[in-house]
């Protein structure tokens, strides 16, 4: 039983936790200028707040439905554009909290 309970608290902890919006810090930006990272982002950052606006139109949703909608959006994008995810730290695996 005491080995349950730490096991429990992590999966109701990783159940509360925060998701917010993707940015451009969770892609590579690879041989791309900064100029040109910008405007892909802006554009991708455009095209999911469009996608969320229209989905979420008419029903009510969760906050987390919110960015969970805009980040599948956003991450397409970005890899639409050639952006690779950074490894090493699972942006897509965990929630994270700006």
């Amino acid at each position: 039983m005491k080995r349950l309970i730490p096991i429990l608290l992590c999966v109701a902890a990783a159940g509360c936790a925060r998701i917010s919006d993707l940015t451009s810090d969770a892609f590579a930006q690879g041989n791309v200028g900064p100029e040109r990272f910008k405007l892909d982002d802006r554009a991708c950052t455009h095209d999911a707040e469009v996608q969320r606006s229209f989905e979420v139109r008419g029903i009510s949703a969760e906050n987390a439905d919110k960015h969970r909608i805009f980040n599948r959006v956003y991450a397409a994008c970005m890899r639409a554009n050639g952006y690779k995810e950074r490894g090493g730290l699972g942006y897509f695996q965990i929630p994270y909290d700006l």
